[in-house]
């Protein structure tokens, strides 16, 4: 069995209505859809990050700079392809743009190597549970939403069962804020875990000064309070306030996670799979994590095939915590294929013991959002 072709595709689905976090305006979905198909007829499926807008880019680097290297190779190498991939392109990128590609194809391959074994993804990783705990990701800003469209919003989520939940800050002032949290707050209920994500927009004083305003709401994360590159504030914030520090999904790979754990930078760590360097390499981070005894909740805020390899990766971590479900309008999320989960009584997904990443992929959507060129 040789790989025979590598490639990727870019979908698109337009929001009705755009939602904002504190960095950027949201007015569509997209992915990058990852083909790696091999002479025999096997086909996996891998999803590389296009936040920040540059799927064409990403497209660009796996098309021309990437898929040459793997054609008619062994697709189980999978270590192997990975080193190539990095090392032969270390002078282009080691983050960003060229991770993200990376990212795409090493997904694409473990989902090959899954249905060849016949084994979910997360068995082949050593697995430690089928079941995992999800909690809701919402509370985006959008024009006319309001206090009011906010609580409707939590209140949603508390009686579709979430037992937590997490929402966007740093897009307002302060004291507006603050309040927005205190009303997500009231709308989950005591008993229900609330985080809140700053997307790196604070800087470390505002940070904690906008931790001590919220701590008496009981915050069970503070994810990405400050810019990832400033490691000296990311470790004052976290050791100047008294909610855990969740991050940094804008890390990637074992090396910059490994900065972020030595710095005493983080409490929960958010690596996510179609950027920080696919399945093979948050399976890497998750040792790391293990080594430190932190837990592990990947971030998960893409289309469908991101979705499954962050769940199967938190499924065989040793610290796995916890699964994020956005909760936005994304058909590229829960259409895209024939099985997206959807939690139980007991907030938790089930993960499926179909080879591979466990789905089949709808034709018929990805026909309908492809964006050509």
């Amino acid at each position: 069995m040789r790989i025979s072709e590598v490639k990727a595709e870019i979908l698109r689905h337009d929001l009705d209505v755009t939602i904002r976090d504190a960095q950027i305006s949201i007015p569509s979905r997209i992915i990058l859809l990852v083909r790696v198909r091999t002479d025999d007829g096997m086909e996996g499926y891998g999803e590389a990050g296009t936040f920040g807008g540059a799927e064409h880019t990403i497209k660009t680097i796996i098309d021309t700079q990437l898929a040459p290297m793997l054609i008619g190779e062994d697709p189980t190498l999978i270590e192997r392809h990975w080193a190539r991939m990095y090392q032969g392109t270390i002078q282009l990128g080691r983050r960003g743009a060229m991770i993200a590609a990376i990212s795409g194809i090493d997904i694409a391959l473990w989902d090959i190597l899954g249905k060849i074994a016949g084994l979910p993804v997360y068995k082949l990783l050593g697995g430690r549970t089928s079941v995992v705990p999800a909690y809701a990701s919402a509370g985006f800003y959008s024009d006319g939403k309001g206090l009011e469209g906010l609580n409707d919003e939590f209140a949603i989520i508390s009686s579709k069962g979430y037992r937590a939940a997490k929402m966007k800050v740093a897009g307002e002032d302060f004291d507006a804020d603050v309040e927005r949290v205190r009303i997500a707050r009231e709308a989950l209920g005591s008993g229900s875990g609330l985080m809140v994500d700053s997307n790196n927009q604070h800087s470390p004083r505002e940070a904690i000064e906008f931790a001590r305003q919220i701590e008496d709401l009981h915050i069970a994360w503070f994810e990405e309070p400050t810019r990832t590159d400033d490691i000296d504030g990311m470790a004052m914030v976290r050791n100047s306030i008294s909610i855990p520090v969740a991050g940094y999904e804008t890390e990637t790979t074992r090396h910059g996670f490994r900065l972020l754990i030595e710095a005493g930078c983080v409490d929960v760590l958010q690596p996510d799979t179609v950027w920080a360097g696919g399945i093979t390499e948050c399976h890497r981070i998750s040792a790391l994590a293990s080594a430190h005894h932190l837990p592990v909740a990947p971030h998960n805020y893409a289309g469908a095939i991101s979705g499954f390899s962050n769940l199967h990766v938190l499924a065989a971590a040793p610290t796995g915590h916890s699964f994020e479900m956005d909760q936005n309008p994304n058909p590229l999320r829960t259409d895209l294929t024939d099985s997206w989960p959807e939690i139980d009584a007991e907030s938790q997904v089930h993960i499926s013991d179909r080879p591979g990443l466990g789905f089949s992929l709808n034709e018929e959507v990805v026909e309908r959002y492809r964006v050509d060129g």
